[in-house]
């Protein structure tokens, strides 16, 4: 069970960098997609986002944020991720084709991070600032905090589901 824990927090992990960089890369004016996304507003003609995102995840979507305006839209192998920026957090949600969902990510500062989960980062890591969290939600699983903490001398990435702290990677510092 830890294994595949373990592997699915990776894997997360892994969607985390790749959005994020994506995300940075379209926001570039140089910088065009590759094939592999499809980047969708909802500033573009209606027919266009409603004919790529399918209806039922579009649904699904505006059923849990109704608030939300701004998202963008990725297309991926599995189905599509929104992203968006709500009460002072980024947003990646991701659905199946079907309009299942199949993950939210929420990345904050350490202001927004709840009281618990700080503690046990603080009690261990007193020294580090709390440079990033984000708090992966998947239907069926314990939620889990993927933590970026910033040292003096270490970078050092942790995770922590079901009360359970592990140490993912460790870094040192350039000088």
């Amino acid at each position: 069970m830890k294994k595949f824990l373990l592997s699915s927090v990776s894997g997360i992990c892994l969607l985390i960098s790749t959005a994020r960089s994506v995300n940075g890369q379209l926001a570039s004016n140089h910088v065009k997609p590759s094939g592999r996304f499809i980047v969708l507003n909802r500033s573009e003609p209606e027919n266009l986002v409603a004919g790529r995102v399918s209806p039922s995840v579009i649904r699904s979507f505006l059923k849990t944020y109704k608030d939300v305006s701004d998202e963008k839209w990725i297309e991926v192998r599995e189905g599509f991720v929104a992203m968006f920026n709500y009460n002072e957090m980024d947003y990646q949600v991701a659905y199946d084709k079907k309009g299942n969902l199949l993950r939210t990510i929420r990345s904050f500062n350490e202001g927004k991070m709840p009281l618990d989960i700080r503690h046990i980062v603080k009690s261990s890591y007193y020294d580090y600032e709390i440079n990033r969290v984000h708090e992966v939600e998947t239907p069926l699983k314990p939620v889990a905090y993927m933590i970026q903490l910033v040292g003096k001398k270490e970078l050092i990435n942790l995770c922590i589901c079901d009360g359970e702290m592990k140490e993912l990677q460790k870094f040192n510092r350039s000088k």
